[in-house]
């Protein structure tokens, strides 16, 4: 009976890997897996603790079945980017996490780099966008990490992603912890399987349903065990809200102009009553920490995404699709802005 259970789930993983991603995701079995960027090669630690790590410099594999490339200046992009900035050139840093560096899909197939072809096709100034982005950080990490490491390249415009429904909530920093070259526990082979994910995935959403239906109560232990993970970790947690208010005016202090963008996220739908209750969350957070400008997409592109736009099932993380979408949406609006910046220097 065992040997039948493990049969099935290994042609169950096959039939998976071969419907999203070909046959070659069975034959290059180690190449495809979908871990989070903390578990993989891509990233290396800090010293400081607020920031726990970064992307590493000049690496290219596989993240999360989409190739994924990393040039010598430790982000993703371009290998002709350079820390000077070019002469003429308008460089925008966008900054964020997993979204926004494009989990899942490839470099050319991210926001960033498609924003940078509709802008280069619209005005005939260069303009630069540099994506700073880096899966799993928080809004603590995000900005200790502009210090650290984007400041230098002095960009002109600092786009900066937000998503209004976790504002309130309570995160600390994701820190990588220490592991072997090679682990001998089962669990963590295990995290190398896309049909276990997806099945985890499931009962986790099926679990939150019923939760949110009163069948649990409000229980602690349902809450995420990367919450409890970080308890251990000696930095008091914030408001995510919070640390963007401080960071927008610290951007500001220094001279920088910070656009807001609020973006949509995969299966983000509400009713009415819970849409008006974000809108005013999101526009009263708007006035006080008051940036150079806010970027609404969801009325524009909410309707036209949905879970079934995620790179494979049990992953929320967009598909190409829909970062062409929020490059589009973004466009539209940071056009008129882009305008103005150019005119006013030159």
């Amino acid at each position: 009976m065992l040997v039948v259970l493990i049969s099935l789930f290994l042609m169950s993983e096959a039939a998976f890997r071969f419907y999203y991603f070909g046959a070659e995701s069975i034959y290059k079995f180690w190449e495809y897996n979908p871990r989070a960027i903390t578990d993989s090669t891509f990233v290396d630690s800090v010293s400081n603790p607020k920031i726990g790590y970064k992307l590493s410099a000049n690496k290219e594999g596989r993240f999360k079945a989409a190739p994924l490339s990393i040039n010598s200046l430790g982000f993703r992009g371009s290998d002709n980017s350079t820390l000077k900035k070019p002469k003429l050139t308008y460089r925008i840093a966008l900054l964020g996490a997993s979204i926004d560096m494009g989990a899942g899909v490839s470099n050319k197939q991210t926001y960033a780099y498609r924003l940078e072809q509709h802008l280069n096709r619209a005005f005939s100034q260069p303009i630069e966008v540099q994506n700073h982005a880096v899966g799993g950080y928080k809004a603590l990490q995000i900005k200790e990490s502009f210090w650290a490491n984007v400041d230098k390249f002095k960009p002109d415009l600092i786009l900066l992603p937000l998503h209004p429904e976790f504002f309130n909530r309570i995160y600390q920093p994701i820190h990588l912890e220490k592991s072997d070259t090679f682990c001998f526990e089962i669990r963590c082979h295990l995290q190398n399987f896309f049909f276990l994910k997806a099945l985890m995935s499931y009962t986790r959403d099926v679990t939150k349903h019923l939760q949110k239906i009163g069948w649990f109560g409000d229980k602690r232990h349902w809450r995420p065990i990367r919450e409890k993970k970080n308890k251990k970790h000696n930095i008091n947690p914030t408001k995510e809200d919070a640390i963007f208010k401080r960071f927008i005016n610290q951007l500001k202090t220094a001279n920088y102009k910070v656009i807001v963008m609020r973006l949509p996220r995969l299966g983000s739908h509400s009713t009415q009553q819970e849409k008006r209750r974000i809108d005013n969350i999101w526009n009263q957070w708007l006035n006080e920490s008051k940036p150079t400008l806010a970027i609404n997409t969801s009325n524009e592109i909410q309707s036209k995404i949905s879970l079934n736009d995620s790179i494979y099932l049990g992953d929320k993380h967009p598909n190409p699709r829909v970062h062409s979408l929020y490059a589009g949406a973004i466009f539209h609006s940071l056009s008129p802005f882009i305008v103005k910046a150019l005119a006013s220097e030159n």
